[in-house]
């Protein structure tokens, strides 16, 4: 039977605009709710459906038929704000269109979540503002979501990081009603934004031609979140170049709806909106149905992360519009936290395998470890926990398990982490990285501890810019939040130290310790655990230390994962190979999975006789068994070594299609040419690079895969343990001043197709700025993948290997060609900085601040070899 609450017990309001969506917010509602009757004095002429959703009282209200846009939805949210005053906070959730780009690769069905941005609270209203001399000039500002809202998106992300995301649960239930089932939307086409709908309801097969070429998704019908800026207007968004050219205004938006702006500052509220088209003239209404419950199916996942106890804690709706001051003083606070964050803060962690089922649980009963935990011991240890192992012994796949286990268990604790990435970007491998991400985690999740930033007096005019964070300031932040835990408890697992720079450790240890002190004298609960190699060794104080070798928990890891990998029989020889495998292996996990992959692969091959010699015949030493993959034979030896050559050189990781043509363009440049992606598939690649190089690399699970080594043990046996001496002995001692020889190369076979006129780029490009400018690029990056990096860094190598020894001067006669001036103008961030077609070799090079290649074109004045350019220095530069 239906109950019926009191309309104060009500805490969420869920605002749809069309039928459709008002079906997909009631398809969600765990349990419906008997009407509560209004006054007639109340004036509320909207119609309501309450229930109750992950245990908070919901109501909803659709607009009424035929009524879109801002002003409407304004009208109905005040209404409903003013019927229901228990209600907390609003939820606009509905279907709107999207805007992909390089930078956000959006599908229909998937779904868009307001989240502050840039200069951007998460919604912004690009039609309002006034006309002036010089053109539009937009105005006005739009509130933040709310802070608990805020939170909320933090653990849904986080939760499907740790792969518990209910989404598809809720997405299941949709399924069952035969109108929200995937099968009924029809294909997703995206057109190119410079062709226009020409009819008919088959519209997609007669432009077949004009279609985008865009990679298959791993999983198929799979719903991604995008977390950015909405655009909300009053009219329908059905131009892709207009589309576009807004977008490029607001530094690039998500989506476009008509609803937000409306509620915005009337309704602390968040947006969510399922992606029904491109918002271009192919506009239809075949996904409409499949995305309102992709967006319902959303807003079900957030609530079901908020508590209770949370929600009740939270200001009334009424009462946050009332304090509009304290609304932007707490809007200033997020747009801070923001600041904070950047784009691989997660990126290691990402990547690093889940541990295999049957092992790393023996840490939860380590002696170590759990006096570590126990609070009563604080006094002895600080917090602090030190795990030590070999490279390659499973330290980081240790650390993700105990990570994910305190989340999932220590509830009553706020669990942090970062995982140092020698591999990744600067700021990956860095303490800066580190407190970023530490007091990022820490705001988002104790929200209350941004009054941390009230002594910092950063101006909001900075918002939107790249805030460049000092060390220290960073040190007094965290310092400050912890000292304002209070109750609150922290436990952070920090992995890889000796990824980082060692004197950066060792500042960062020194100030831990302080942190640890400081914690203790408050009575505060702050607990660290530290991972790193036995090198270079770093004392601390106080604190505890567990070594992995030797701990027979990490030996029946071993002894679990073989028992369930190596594919081989149960009889008595099978047992003897595995047990002369774990003993062999002296505790490096990395070298049991890679020798078990190889014993497999020759079982396969009907060699089941021949594993034990096997066995005998690979070597010990992880080191020693890279150098054995490695040399072990001659096939595609020029693959291997350019594939390891790119990795280890490129001056930054390089994506899975940017390395395949990379390569391609150095082994048989013959074959450049547009990328098909349909023939050429993301799987094709992978299992490419994947032969290429032995099975030392790996594709980054992060939102910009990239290419890495599996390890960091494999970049130092190549270059700190001279290991590329050992195998290619025929490189000799200059084997970097070579690679870079032959990444130029690669480089300049690659712009050696005529891409100018394949791409149609005019001899006059637009400003960097506007739609078209955009447009081409993003044709380039999709046609030629790794042409902008070919374009950018070719003079960078050809710098590396002449100051490697290996002379330039041949090359420098052709530099900078006419396509080289036209391709790198394309991809230039500024018009001030794109080159006139006379510019000359000298100015560009010093420009670039190529040195090396500098020095080369003096000697070939003074020799007479080449002229000295008139007015070397001027006007080579547009204006």
């Amino acid at each position: 039977m239906a109950r019926q609450l009191r309309r104060e017990e009500y805490t969420v309001g869920w605002v749809c605009a069309l039928p459709v969506e008002l079906a997909a917010a009631k398809a969600m509602l765990d349990r419906k709710h008997d009407n509560v009757s209004c006054d007639v004095s109340d004036n509320d002429e909207n119609v309501y459906c309450m229930g109750s959703v992950a245990g908070h009282n919901v109501v909803i209200v659709c607009l009424p038929a035929g009524q879109i846009g801002n002003n409407p939805a304004a009208a109905v949210a005040q209404q409903m704000r003013a019927a229901f005053k228990g209600i907390r906070f609003g939820l606009m959730v509905g279907i709107g269109g999207g805007v992909p780009s390089a930078e956000a690769d959006i599908r229909l069905g998937d779904v868009v979540v307001s989240q502050p941005q840039q200069r951007f609270g998460g919604v912004v209203q690009y039609d309002f503002g006034k006309t002036t001399p010089s053109g539009f000039k937009r105005t006005g500002s739009l509130n933040s979501p709310p802070q608990i809202l805020l939170s909320a998106i933090s653990t849904v992300r986080a939760n499907e990081i740790l792969g518990e995301s209910m989404l598809s649960n809720h997405m299941s239930t949709l399924e069952r009603i035969p109108a929200f089932q995937r099968s009924r939307t029809g294909p997703d086409v995206l057109f190119n934004a410079d062709y226009n709908h020409e009819g008919g309801p088959t519209f997609h097969q007669h432009g077949a031609d004009r279609q985008q070429a865009r990679l298959e998704r791993e999983s198929k019908g799979e719903v991604v979140v995008h977390y950015g800026t909405i655009a909300s207007g009053n009219l329908v968004m059905k131009d892709a170049a207009e589309r576009d050219r807004v977008s490029a205004e607001l530094d690039g938006v998500l989506c476009f709806e008509m609803e937000a702006a409306g509620l915005m500052n009337s309704f602390p509220c968040l947006v969510i909106r399922g992606i029904c088209d491109y918002a271009d003239s192919h506009k239809n209404k075949q996904w409409q149905t499949y995305a309102a419950g992709t967006a319902a199916a959303y807003a079900k996942e957030l609530l079901s992360v908020i508590p209770a106890a949370e929600m009740m804690k939270t200001r009334r709706a009424e009462e946050a519009i009332n304090g509009v001051s304290s609304q932007c003083s707490s809007c200033v606070a997020t747009m801070d936290t923001f600041r904070l964050m950047f784009e691989q803060f997660d990126a290691r962690q990402m990547t690093i395998k889940t541990a295999h089922a049957k092992t790393c649980r023996w840490l939860l009963k380590n002696a170590q470890y759990l006096d570590w935990l126990d609070v009563d011991k604080l006094g002895e240890h600080h917090g602090f926990l030190w795990i030590k192992g070999k490279a390659g012994a499973g330290k980081s796949t240790l650390m993700k398990f105990a990570m994910i286990n305190a989340c999932k268990r220590m509830k009553d604790r706020v669990t942090l982490s970062f995982f140092f990435n020698a591999r990744g970007e600067d700021i990956e491998k860095s303490t800066i990285g580190t407190y970023r991400s530490l007091l990022l985690q820490l705001l988002e999740r104790l929200p209350a501890l941004q009054s941390v930033f009230n002594s910092l007096n950063l101006s909001t005019s900075s918002f939107g810019t790249d805030h460049r964070w000092n060390i220290e300031l960073l040190k007094t932040l965290l310092e400050q939040a912890i000292q304002g835990l209070g109750e609150s408890s922290v436990v952070c697992f920090i992995d890889a130290l000796d990824e980082c720079e060692e004197e950066q450790v060792r500042d960062m240890i020194q100030f831990f310790e302080r942190l640890g002190d400081l914690a203790i004298t408050n009575r505060i609960c702050f607990q660290v655990c530290f991972s790193s190699r036995h090198y270079p060794h770093i004392t601390i104080r106080n604190g505890l230390e567990l070594v992995l070798e030797g701990q027979e928990g990490h030996t029946q890891d071993i002894t679990n994962y073989v028992e369930t990998e190596l594919k081989i029989e149960k009889n008595r020889t099978a047992q003897q190979i595995r047990a002369e495998l774990q003993e062999k292996a002296s505790g490096i996990f990395m070298w049991v999975v890679l020798v078990v992959g190889i014993l497999n692969k020759e079982s396969d091959r009907g060699q089941a006789h021949a594993l034990r010699r096997k066995l005998q015949e690979i070597p010990g030493d992880l080191h020693e068994l890279f150098r054995d993959l490695l040399t072990r034979d001659l096939h595609n030896k020029g693959g291997l070594v350019l594939c390891i050559q790119w990795v280890l050189f490129a001056t930054q990781p390089l994506s899975p299609e940017q390395l395949y043509h990379a390569m391609l363009s150095g082994i048989d440049p013959d074959v450049v040419s547009e990328w098909d992606s349909e023939e050429i598939t993301e799987d094709v690649i992978k299992r490419f690079i994947l032969d290429a190089s032995k099975g030392l690399t790996e594709v980054t699970v992060s939102k910009k895969p990239s290419v890495q080594f599996i390890h960091e043990s494999v970049r130092d046996f190549l270059l700190k343990e001279n290991g590329l001496s050992k195998i290619w002995p025929e490189f000799g001692s200059n084997f970097e001043g070579q690679s870079h020889e032959k990444l130029k190369q690669c480089c300049l076979n690659y712009i050696s197709v005529d891409m100018v006129t394949l791409l149609g780029i005019p001899d006059s490009l637009p400003k960097v700025s506007l739609p078209e400018a955009a447009r081409m690029r993003e044709k380039a990056a999709q046609k030629f993948p790794f042409l902008e990096y070919a374009i950018q860094n070719m003079l960078y190598h050809a710098d590396m290997s002449e100051g490697g020894g290996i002379s330039q001067a041949q090359f420098l006669d052709s530099v900078p060609s006419p396509r080289w001036i036209t391709l790198n103008n394309l991809f230039e961030k500024y018009d001030v900085r794109r080159h006139t077609k006379h510019v000359s070799c000298l100015y560009v090079l010093a420009e670039l601040n190529m040195a090396n290649l500098i020095r080369v074109l003096r000697f070939s004045w003074r020799s007479g070899r080449t002229q000295v350019p008139a007015q070397a220095g001027s006007a080579h530069c547009k204006s």
